[in-house]
């Protein structure tokens, strides 16, 4: 038997990495949207229960935790789909080569203010878990907080890249 391997193509492969890439941006938009279904289910019987003397222990820990996890969550989608409010006024000042290149220039920063960004946030995950930090109330450890930032902020990364690549391409499809 004569079996050929074929090459992966460089396309394909990079292909097949932004599609996986998209799909873990979609779940993380379901955890976000899940998020921030818990914040207003939370807050909503907290309300209603305190009229009873009754109230939430920790509600306004896992409204916090849920905040956190919808904005972190929902950031790179936002980034997938180009939902970010754009400075047009500098844009229409540009031919489309200059607009290209200014489009290019404000994505290298983005890319290097959010590598600051996910490296500070791991540095503060490992001085939260020396340090032992909890919540207050439901004494629930806060470390890994940072750390799903760090991994938001790293997708937002990827798919910056993404558009720097593909400029005038959407990742996702909103």
């Amino acid at each position: 038997m004569n079996h050929k391997v074929q090459p992966v193509k460089k396309r394909e492969t990079g292909e097949a990495f932004f599609n996986k890439i998209r799909s873990i941006i979609l779940f993380f938009t379901y955890i976000s949207g899940a998020a921030v279904f818990v914040m207003i289910l939370v807050t909503t019987a907290d309300v209603v229960l305190r009229i009873f003397n009754i109230g939430i222990a920790g509600a306004y820990d896992i409204v916090r935790i849920a905040g956190v996890t919808s904005i972190a969550f929902a950031l790179p989608y936002v980034t997938a789909v180009k939902g970010h409010v754009a400075i047009e006024f500098f844009y229409h000042n540009f031919s489309l080569a200059g607009r290209i290149i200014l489009d290019s220039l404000f994505r290298i920063i983005t890319l290097s203010l959010f590598g600051i960004l996910i490296y500070r946030n791991i540095l503060y995950s490992v001085t939260l878990l020396k340090s032992a930090q909890v919540m207050p109330t439901l004494k629930i450890p806060v470390f890994w907080i940072p750390v799903i930032i760090a991994v938001s902020l790293t997708l937002v990364c990827i798919t910056v890249f993404y558009h720097l690549i593909h400029p005038g391409k959407e990742m996702i499809k909103p």
